[in-house]
């Protein structure tokens, strides 16, 4: 219907709760639509207003027996359901309402059905073995205390004491220790550094405990000492062996270096020591002699300063090959072995050969 004063024509009849002004909607969606007089409205109707709330008992109408009887099985025209009230609710508050009461609903569906399966559930069903030691107290674990914490010493062995629950056996590092009443104690051996020792109590019916403790072996006095004696002559050893090989390489630069003279008289020197015994004098003589190698007495001293030879053991070899051949008292053998005359060592190797061959 167009706008103008035109007064629209009722379709259909409405109810007598509608008032004056309103008309049945024409596009359905109210049951009434208001036509202020050129147009229609954006007010709808869908269900009659709710009756005003008394102030006071005196404000409610009174009614005939006839009239409550009706009312009781029918309504009265113009009075406001329980439908009706719902009707005219927003929509947002049906939709709000419906959804508590589903809530509700489902709340007490599931506490009558969770309550009734416990309570089943709690009289046929045993308790799983999880359940039961949820239920029963936490066993408490063996004492296990150590008279002292971690500490240093200098010894190889050290005694470990503490205490522990009576009746407890006591383990350190796997080995029983002895334990005497509450008491226990146990000897263990130390290295040189930390030593980390573990010791475990347990006992029937108890959880087992566990301690830790660190000893520190110290070096002492003496072993400080031989160690830095074993650390001097293991330097000296280390410098003796390196002058060699220095010199080594010194007298190898030499030869290379030297007159074909003194190369033969190396070479002689070494001919004589494989065959016979001489100390260092007597075999310069020998190379160097009318009766030996008549090589210049130069050349004879740089042979044999060039030879790797102990000559004490040299003045030995001697002194043995004496008495192999003849007789002598020890302070004859070495004169032998010293003078000029004889083999030409030093008093020092004569000595040394006496004793080596067993005659002083």
């Amino acid at each position: 219907m167009s706008g103008g004063d035109e007064v629209p024509k009722a379709v259909r009849p409405l109810p007598a709760w509608v008032p004056e002004g309103w008309y049945p909607d024409p596009l359905g969606q109210g049951a009434a639509r208001y036509w202020d007089g050129k147009r229609w409205s954006l007010e709808y109707r869908n269900s009659p207003p709710p009756d005003p709330v008394p102030n006071s008992p005196a404000d409610v109408p009174a009614s005939s027996p006839s009239q409550a009887g009706a009312g009781s099985a029918h309504p009265p025209a113009g009075s406001v359901g329980f439908r009706g009230r719902w009707r005219a609710l927003p929509k947002g508050g049906r939709i709000a309402i419906w959804v508590v009461g589903v809530i509700v609903l489902l709340s007490v569906i599931g506490a009558a059905t969770g309550g009734g399966k416990s309570k089943n559930t709690a009289s046929s069903e045993p308790a799983t073995p999880a359940q039961a030691s949820e239920q029963r107290p936490a066993t408490p674990p063996v004492a296990l205390k150590l008279d002292t914490g971690d500490y240093g010493v200098t010894s190889s062995h050290t005694t470990l004491h503490g205490r522990t629950t009576a009746g407890a056996e006591v383990t350190v590092e796997g080995d029983p220790a002895h334990v005497h009443g509450t008491h226990w104690s146990k000897t263990v051996a130390l290295e040189i550094g930390s030593n980390v020792v573990n010791v475990e109590a347990t006992m029937a019916g108890r959880e087992s405990s566990t301690r830790t403790i660190t000893v520190v072996r110290h070096h002492t006095q003496a072993e400080l000492d031989a160690k830095a004696q074993a650390r001097r002559e293991r330097e000296q050893r280390e410098k003796e062996a390196q002058e060699r090989t220095e010199r080594k390489e010194r007298e190898e630069k030499e030869i290379e270096d030297a007159s074909l003279s003194q190369q033969n008289a190396l070479h002689e020197a070494e001919s004589y020591l494989d065959s016979s015994s001489f100390s260092e004098a007597g075999l310069i003589e020998q190379l160097s002699s009318e009766a030996g190698s008549k090589y210049p007495v130069a050349d004879a001293e740089w042979a044999v300063h060039h030879l790797h030879v102990d000559w004490y053991e040299q003045a030995a070899k001697e002194a043995k090959s004496y008495l192999e051949s003849s007789s002598f008292s020890c302070e004859g053998l070495v004169q032998q072995l010293s003078s000029e005359a004889g083999s030409k060592f030093t008093q020092a190797q004569a000595e040394y050969g006496a004793r080596q061959a067993g005659i002083c």
